[in-house]
């Protein structure tokens, strides 16, 4: 998205903080005026397809004053892995009731974390990923759901501190990680 350029960020940024996200929850963490970071997270039922949806005529404009995207294979690659993850998290793997019938697991997904760089290494991110976890636990959530790059070794590193998980699909790791909430916590 950053490649579309910054208009296309700050759209992004507007949609999930003033979009029609009712079970969302939006952290910020601050010192003073300054942002140290944030945390967007919760149950944003098509947060991306809504945000692609309402911006459509932009990002295809977008697309077409920059071309050379289309031959970046790490572009068409991160288009191609968004749908994929996309298309799993709206589909969740259903739970079988006490009567045999098919009950959904709702999960808390964390659907965008940053830490001004100033303020990396100083615990901003753990603050923010824990206040989430408290709104998952408040909200009656036992799990939670993210998605990173795989290659991002030191998010990753930074998720499995926290006590995150990866989850393969059919053998093949794509970047979604989960925790499980216990009540008793």
């Amino acid at each position: 998205m950053t490649q579309l350029g910054t208009e296309v960020v700050y759209r992004y940024y507007d949609w999930l903080v003033n979009g029609p996200h009712p079970e969302a929850v939006r952290i910020g963490l601050f010192a003073n005026e300054d942002m140290l970071g944030f945390c967007f997270g919760g149950r944003f039922r098509g947060a991306t397809g809504g945000f692609v949806r309402d911006n459509r005529y932009f990002l295809m404009w977008r697309v077409v004053t920059h071309p050379w995207l289309i031959l970046n294979p790490f572009f068409r690659d991160r288009v191609k892995v968004g749908f994929s993850i996309l298309r799993r998290l709206r589909k969740p793997k259903p739970a079988k009731g006490v009567s045999g019938q098919v009950l959904a697991i709702p999960s808390f997904g964390i659907l965008a974390i940053a830490t001004h760089p100033t303020y990396q290494g100083q615990g901003v991110g753990h603050q923010l990923m824990d206040a989430a976890e408290g709104e998952a636990r408040q909200k009656g959530f036992r799990q939670m759901h993210l998605t990173v790059h795989p290659d991002n070794h030191q998010a990753v590193r930074f998720y499995e501190r926290l006590g995150w998980q990866r989850r393969d699909t059919e053998g093949v790791w794509q970047g979604v990680m989960e925790k499980h909430l216990s009540s008793s916590e």
